[in-house]
């Protein structure tokens, strides 16, 4: 592993299960929780601005990326140091991290008994953390919204400790059961807790979401390596929307004349898919789209890759209308992604489910799949394994322009190649111009131009969502990791297109082979692609 890569995941267990880092003892991920102590972030700091030396190497070799990856590293990680600060201002953070601790407990050797103590230990540790978290988490701090949408996320973690932890027992040694079930208990009385300092902080948080122009223009140039201001990417997104909405009308006119393209959206939707066939419908659709990218040749698919597709864990249902794609960790064992599904609220009333199924129909499984799974993002991230040496920062390092990019890109090329003029075919521009809003939307709301309430509707009445996605989705944008991020869907796309352009015909072996050179350096800001590709083929 890069020695960067090294330090970082040494100090952080997060990015060490994030990244599949193995503990080296147990051979299990770390089940460590992060610190948050004055100390620990100014070990992090140092590190980090000890790695601020100018780039060196010439534009378009392989030292010169990797140098530019590990300054945009050092950008987003020190914006999260100092603006984003979640464990002082998100309380749903200390629900997500613990719960992903907890869901990693190796279940298959909770029978040995190093293995049981460390599970152990990890309940013990997890009451401290909740009640660090209480004294870190003021009202001057934290946003009203984030202490909602914790408190969806903890009720969420309650179960998955009340539930799924308890059947645990059954795998402990005998004389450890006993004391399992009282730290558990514990638990739930710590996550009790937590969560009526949380209903407190809904009253009263007064902090703001908003980073403001000067960070958001800040993490498109340092993160994303874009040359673009928050003011130039709010008024592309708004030329983005525009262009989107004449392509659906124009395909709609088309498919009905008689019917807007509203209209027959919402007759697609309304075959929608029953709440208790959520998985069976998208494992069917994942088999379809790995087919169709061998049988269109889009993109290499190696032979001991895989993606499953399992329910959503309930503690992340909050900030995940739809799903959740876990795609293959860089320095995981097994190229195997998983396809988390958000399954239907079983106490929400029954218009909520009703929309909810509606949002998950045929026409929109369909869509999403192709940007998930095949030739999206596993298959992206499979090639993102393969083509990047271990000891390489490139390995470490992904950034959502790359990634994000490509998956609206693989969305355009389905409907370019495989759906043509068809009701599919509509619905992906439908969604097209979903993405193009997030432009807006993004930018918008970290820059005083939209209020939360005004971006909900925004959705609303632009692409017909239903409110529950609606605000589902607008919940994630004001999230503390999310700044510009909803944005570079449409900007990666936007590169990838322009690459295509310019790379066409260059690359032997057609289009698939274009698609695999792509993506053969890992998940790097795709705006620093064009010189490392144009230097490999000159």
């Amino acid at each position: 592993m890069h020695e960067f890569a090294a330090e970082l995941v040494a100090l952080d267990p997060v990015a060490a299960r994030a990244v599949g880092v193995l503990d080296p003892v147990t051979g299990s991920p770390s089940l460590q929780l992060p610190a948050t102590d004055a100390e620990h972030f100014a070990a992090l700091e140092a590190a980090l601005l000890a790695r601020c030396a100018r780039v060196e190497s010439s534009p378009g070799s392989l030292t010169w990326l990797e140098e530019r990856c590990i300054q945009a590293e050092v950008a987003v990680r020190l914006h999260e140091l100092r603006v984003a600060r979640p464990w002082e201002r998100a309380p749903y953070w200390y629900a997500e991290v613990l719960g992903d601790a907890l869901t990693s407990v190796n279940q298959d050797r909770l029978h040995e008994e190093d293995h049981a103590q460390l599970y152990l230990d990890l309940l013990e540790q997890s009451v401290g953390f909740l009640a660090q978290g209480q004294r870190n988490l003021v009202a001057a701090h934290v946003p009203s919204r984030w202490a909602e949408i914790a408190e969806s996320a903890l009720r969420g973690l309650r179960g998955l400790v009340a539930g799924d932890l308890s059947l645990l027992s059954e795998r402990l040694p005998a004389f450890l059961v006993a004391e399992a079930d009282r730290r558990r208990e514990v638990l739930l009385i710590a996550i009790d807790d937590f969560t009526t300092h949380c209903q407190g902080l809904i009253t009263d948080g007064v902090g703001e979401w908003v980073v403001g122009e000067e960070t958001f223009s800040g993490l498109l140039r340092d993160y994303h390596c874009l040359d673009l201001t928050a003011e130039q990417v709010w008024e592309h997104g708004w030329a983005s929307v525009d262009a989107a909405q004449v392509d659906l009308v124009k395909l709609a006119a088309v498919l009905d004349p008689d019917r807007s393209w509203q209209e027959q959206i919402e007759s697609l939707k309304a075959e929608r898919t029953p709440a208790d066939q959520f998985l069976a419908a998208y494992r069917a659709e994942v088999d379809t789209s790995l087919q169709l990218t061998l049988g269109h040749d889009l993109l290499t698919v190696p032979d001991d890759q895989s993606c499953v597709v399992l329910p959503l864990p309930e503690f992340r249902r909050a900030g995940l209308p739809l799903g959740e794609m876990r795609t293959v960790p860089p320095y995981a064992t097994e190229l195997e992604s998983q396809f988390l599904i958000t399954s239907a609220d079983p106490d929400a009333p029954p218009e909520q489910v009703a929309g909810h199924e509606r949002d998950n129909c045929p026409a929109f499984i369909r869509s999403i799949v192709g940007h998930e799974t095949y030739p999206g993002h596993h298959l992206q991230s499979v090639h993102h394994v393969l083509g990047t040496p271990e000891e390489s920062f490139l390995r470490f390092f992904r950034t959502p322009l790359f990634v994000e990019g490509w998956g609206l890109y693989v969305e355009d090329i389905l409907e370019e190649r495989v759906f043509g003029a068809s009701n599919q075919a509509l619905f992906a521009r439908r969604n097209r111009l979903w993405r193009s809003l997030r432009l807006v939307i993004d930018t918008g709301m970290h820059t005083g131009r939209l209020t939360y309430e005004q971006a909900v509707d925004l959705l609303m009445d632009r692409t017909g969502m239903d409110p529950h996605m609606a605000r589902g989705e607008v919940d994630r944008y004001t999230r503390h990791d999310n700044p510009t991020y909803p944005s570079t869907y449409v900007l990666g796309r936007d590169i990838f297109q322009r690459l295509h352009a310019l790379l066409a015909g260059r690359v032997p072996g057609g289009e698939g082979r274009l698609h695999d050179l792509l993506l053969s350096h890992g998940s790097p800001p795709v705006a620093l692609l064009e010189a490392v590709l144009l230097e490999e083929l000159s």
